[in-house]
Formats: structure tokens, sequence, C-alpha cells
């Protein structure tokens, strides 16, 4: 455990304006959690928390991020993950972010070459955004008490990852701390406000866009074909629907003549991951499978999570077989009336920049990544395995390495 002592200073909130921080020269308390079963002793405390982060996502919950571990963790001969998460407190011990974090050795076993402190979340991509769970306002003084614990405890580590920064890695620079931290990339997220009716936010779009709403409907009239919007929540009808939707996402992966999309559950232990995810966001209340059916077959599945006034839109799968019918947009579409008929506020279209995204003229939120050296000599050694690392990960074109 370690305290940090920050400055009393100004930071920008998430929707841009400026807010007062709390005085700041009292100290916040950084502290390793011993085990994953620490975890349940801060549950409480962390769904208050989680409640308060913005944009919500299912990936900040502890119903993400505990079964992550479980399924996710390597103890093979490459890698070796340690759980190696950390908690900040303000002076009042009041809960300000969790850092789901490990500790990744390379080899696995015997002296480490290298050893990489980075959030839980590397998998093929099913963990949308990475990064510090916390609310915006205190963001930057978290990272910055991080960054100043993980520089006490400089020996215990070579290299930082860093995802979901909400700012460009410079900007975290100031006149008291260098941060030293290397640019890797920024990650847009897409959310769309949703004003009171459908007529309005139609109206919000380009007519090119309008035209082709129409013309998905119009296509599906002309040939005689009724649809219904089917939408599975209760926990004992999820498995079911959950097959339903690995066929039509693994379909959808397969289909010759299209934008590749690869089959993100394809493996065994992403399936299970999902299974177990998705039972316990049913049983929150917070699992909504939409499904289109035509003609007594559902052509479509999309996976979403309501999460507060917000539906963050997860994955996908249709037939090919209905692509000329522009069936996924008719679904996006059912799926934003219901949410216009349902008291949802806000519309989160994932990450990953996506003309079907822009189209919709959204606010784009950037998450930045970096990377940290850690100030010892055998870490300027070590960041030369890192840097190969990195380029066989872009090579495979996987974050699960």
């Amino acid at each position: 455990m370690g305290r940090v002592l920050l400055s009393e200073g100004t930071i920008a909130s998430a929707d841009g304006s400026n807010a007062r921080c709390s005085t700041l020269s009292k100290s916040l308390t950084v502290q390793r959690l011993p085990s994953p079963l620490a975890l349940a002793d801060i549950v409480v405390e962390w769904e208050a928390l989680d409640q308060q982060v913005r944009p919500r996502t299912p990936f900040t919950t502890p119903s993400w991020v505990v079964p992550w571990w479980h399924h996710f963790r390597r103890r093979r001969a490459i890698f070796h993950d340690e759980f190696f998460c950390h908690i900040v407190r303000d002076h009042q011990g009041r809960l300000l972010a969790i850092a789901p974090l490990m500790r990744t050795t390379f080899p696995g076993f015997g002296p480490p070459v290298l050893r990489i402190v980075q959030f839980f979340g590397t998998d093929p991509s099913l963990t949308e955004i990475r990064g510090i769970i916390c609310r915006p306002l205190d963001h930057e003084n978290v990272v910055k008490a991080l960054v100043m614990h993980f520089r006490d405890n400089r020996r215990g580590w070579d290299v930082f990852r860093w995802n979901g920064l909400q700012q460009a890695p410079a900007a975290y620079d100031d006149l008291q701390t260098r941060f030293d931290f290397i640019p890797r990339g920024a990650l847009p997220d897409y959310l769309i406000d949703l004003p009171t009716s459908w007529d309005e936010l139609r109206d919000r779009v380009s007519s090119n866009m309008r035209k082709n709403l129409r013309k998905a409907y119009a296509f599906l009239e002309r040939d005689g074909f009724g649809f219904a919007l089917r939408i599975v929540e209760r926990p004992d009808d999820v498995e079911i629907a959950m097959r339903r939707f690995l066929a039509l996402h693994a379909a959808r992966s397969m289909a010759p003549d299209m934008i590749g999309h690869p089959n993100k559950f394809a493996r065994p232990r992403e399936r299970a991951f999902l299974a177990e995810y998705l039972r316990l966001a049913a049983e929150r209340g917070e699992l909504r499978i939409f499904e289109l059916e035509i003609g007594g077959k559902i052509v479509a599945s999309r996976l979403a999570f309501v999460l507060g006034p917000n539906l963050y839109m997860y994955f996908a799968g249709y037939d090919p077989e209905w692509k000329t019918y522009s069936v996924m947009t008719v679904l996006i579409c059912e799926m934003i009336k219901w949410a216009l008929a349902n008291g949802i506020e806000r519309v989160n279209l994932s990450t990953g920049h996506d003309q079907s995204k822009i189209r919709w003229k959204p606010t784009e939120t950037t998450f930045c990544d970096a990377v940290q050296v850690s100030p010892t000599n055998r870490a300027k050694l070590a960041f030369r395995a890192f840097r190969a690392y990195e380029a066989l990960s872009r090579l495979r074109g996987d974050v699960s390495l």
C-alpha cells in the first residue's frame, strides 16, 4: 500500500466542462488487492462507483471483470498472468477507482525476461474498452496516483500498458509529474443522445441515410415479408437465444464477398465466458438479446445491455442470405425505437470506426493507449523484448498475447 500526495488543481469532466477538484493536498491511498477473493469485499462499493462511470459499459462491472479473470488468465510456458489489481481511495476511505490489473511475465516459468503490467481485457476484442474504473472527474488524479505508486515500486515491473486514457498521453504531463507516456493509438466510442422521438432522430441524419432507412423497410414490404422484433431477457431463455446468436455471428463471419468480420466466439473459452456473463447480466435485469424474425425464422440477432438509462449495443450476427434486405439496419432501427419507448437516454453503438455507426451522427468519445517503461536499467533492456511482443501482436491482429 502506498500514499500519494497530489496538489490542488482543475480537471476536465467527461462532458468537456471544467470542475474544481476536491482538496487534493490530502493523500490518495493506492492498495494492491491480495487475491481475486478480495474483489468480493468491495462489490457493494464497486457497483455504486460503476453507476457513476461515463460512458456506461458492461466492461467496468463486477459481473464482467470477475468472470474474465477466471476464463482468460494464462498459466502457460510462454505467458503467466498474476493477479495484480489495485484500488484507490481518498483520504476519507471512499473508493475512487479500481484498476483491474495483472502482471504478465515472459516466459511463464523461470526467471522473467519481461514483466508487463496490463489491464484485464487481453482477449480477442471481447472487452471493447479497458482501463481504470472511476468517475470521469477523478480520472486524471487516479492516473497520477497510480503512476507515482508504480514509480515507487519500480523494481516489480518493466512495462505498463495503459488503456482507456481519457486524454491524449501528452496531456497528462505537468510541471510536477513527468509521466513519460509513449502513445500507442486511440479507440473511438460512438454514442447517440436520444431525442424525444424517432422522427426527430431520423431528421438529424443525412438525407442519404434517411433514404437508406426507408429502402430497408420498403424492400421487405415490396417482397411481402413481414417482420417481428423479439427481445430475450429472462434468464431461462438466454441459453437458446445465445445459441441462435452464435450461429448467426459465425454465419456472418464466413460469408463470402462481404467486409470481413472475424468470429469472436470461435473458441470454447470465449463461448464459456459469454455464457456466464449473459447469465449474470440477465439475472441483474441488464441483458437484452434483440432478434429480428421473418417468416418464423430468426435472421438477425444483437446482444445489448441496459445500464441505467443507457443501452450498450454489443456484437451481432445475421443470416447472409438476407443481406440484400439490410436486416441489420432494420434491427438497429427497431432497437433504437425500443430504446425511445422505454426511457433510454443514450445508445452506445460500441467502439471502432465504422461507417454504419458514423452515419447516425453520434458523439465520439476517444480512449487513448500508451506504454510506460519502469525507470530502471533492467526495464530499458526489457523494453526491447516488449517491442518484439507488440510487433507480434500487430502481425496476428491480436491483443491476447
